[in-house]
């Protein structure tokens, strides 16, 4: 993890000071669907729709280029309504790029992003035999819209598809450990 954080700083800091270029600040809320995961699922969770937050602080070229550093968390992607689990959240980290299409004036401009970061998963039981923190590389790839509603205001929606390397099996995990789901989130981009 510390290793994609030097990198998406690295990134950021090489990034040349361009004019028209602008930096971005990109809160967003959304959605997880179809989750799958290798971990024990003591309150059934698995592909349950469970809700995100997150926010992204980046860097847009005049032209189609976006780089940007993203956190999200969801608070709830292992914790069902059993009451079992008193926290199974999954937290991640991403340095993204993205490419826009279109012209820079167009109200509408579809883009296609990804990333690499990692994904930390926390599982706290209410009798403590399965709590466990795993720490996985995890990597993600979509497709989304931006659309303009201002100057200095776009509305961003996209899904992307979330994945994680598998680690080795660990007290809390049915074989792999691993985490996988679509999110489809929507937000709002600030251009300063």
């Amino acid at each position: 993890m510390r290793t994609a954080i030097a990198l998406s700083l690295g990134m950021l800091a090489c990034i040349p000071g361009i004019a028209s270029a602008q930096w971005t600040l990109r809160p967003f809320a959304g959605v997880n669907l179809a989750a799958e995961h290798g971990f024990v699922d003591l309150d059934d969770a698995a592909g349950r729709a469970q809700p995100t937050l997150g926010g992204a602080v980046g860097w847009q070229s005049a032209g189609a280029l976006g780089l940007e550093v993203e956190l999200a968390t969801s608070p709830r992607f292992l914790k069902g309504d059993s009451g079992l689990i008193e926290s199974g959240r999954v937290d991640t980290f991403f340095a993204n790029a993205s490419w826009r299409f279109g012209p820079a004036t167009a109200r509408f401009r579809p883009f296609v992003a990804g990333g690499v970061g990692a994904a930390r998963v926390t599982l706290d039981d209410v009798l403590d035999a399965f709590t466990s923190t795993s720490n996985l590389v995890a990597a993600n790839a979509g497709a989304g819209v931006i659309i303009a509603a201002g100057a200095r205001i776009r509305l961003v929606g996209d899904v992307r598809y979330i994945r994680s390397q598998y680690s080795d099996t660990g007290r809390p995990a049915i074989g792999e450990a691993h985490v996988a789901w679509w999110r489809a989130s929507a937000g709002v981009l600030f251009r300063f």
